[in-house]
C-alpha cells in the first residue's frame, strides 16, 4: 500500500474522515496502476473521481468549517482553490501521451498534499469541529462519505 490512513490523521468529523479515506483510496489506487502499467484508461477514470471528489468534499469541508465558526476557514478555502486549480490544470493536460507521466505525478502531489493539508491545515480545525453539534449537521448535508459511496459503487460495478 502506498499510503495509509492512520487515526492520527482524524478531525473529529466521521464524514470528513470518510472523505479523506476515500483520497487515499485513489491514490492507492493511482499508484497501483503506474506500477501495473495500466495508466490511461485507470488514470482517466481517476481524474474523473477526483473532481467530483473536489466538488463535494470541499464544500462539506468548507460549511463545516464556517458552522463551527473556524477563524482560518479564508486561508483554508484558498487552499482549496490552489489544489482545484491544479487538478483541473491537469486534467486538461491529460491525454494518452501523457498519461504516464502525469499519474507518477499526480500520485506524488496527491501523497505530499494530503500529508500537508490533513495533517497541518485540517488539524487546525480539529478542536472547532470536534463535538460541536452544528459542525456534525453540516457535515450530513451532503450525505454519506465519499469513502463510502466509492466502495458501493466499486461494489455494483463486479
Amino acid at each position: 500500500m502506498f499510503y495509509q490512513w492512520t487515526e492520527s490523521m482524524s478531525v473529529g468529523v466521521p464524514l470528513i474522515d470518510n472523505d479523506h479515506k476515500a483520497l487515499i483510496h485513489l491514490i492507492n489506487r493511482l499508484h497501483e496502476s503506474v506500477s501495473a502499467g495500466d495508466t490511461y484508461d485507470v488514470l482517466d477514470e481517476l481524474m474523473s473521481r477526483l473532481v467530483d471528489y473536489i466538488d463535494i468534499h470541499f464544500v462539506r469541508e468548507e460549511r463545516v468549517m464556517e458552522a463551527c465558526a473556524y477563524p482560518e476557514t479564508p486561508g483554508h478555502k484558498r487552499e482549496h482553490g490552489e489544489f482545484v486549480a491544479y487538478i483541473r490544470g491537469l486534467r486538461e493536460r491529460f491525454s494518452a501521451e501523457t498519461a504516464a507521466d502525469l499519474a507518477g505525478d499526480l500520485a506524488s502531489y496527491l501523497k505530499d498534499w494530503l500529508n500537508h493539508h490533513i495533517l497541518i491545515q485540517d488539524m487546525a480545525y480539529r478542536p472547532y469541529a470536534e463535538g460541536n453539534g452544528p459542525a456534525a449537521k453540516a457535515a450530513e448535508a451532503f450525505g454519506p462519505g465519499l469513502f463510502d459511496k466509492m466502495r458501493t459503487s466499486s461494489a455494483e460495478s463486479r
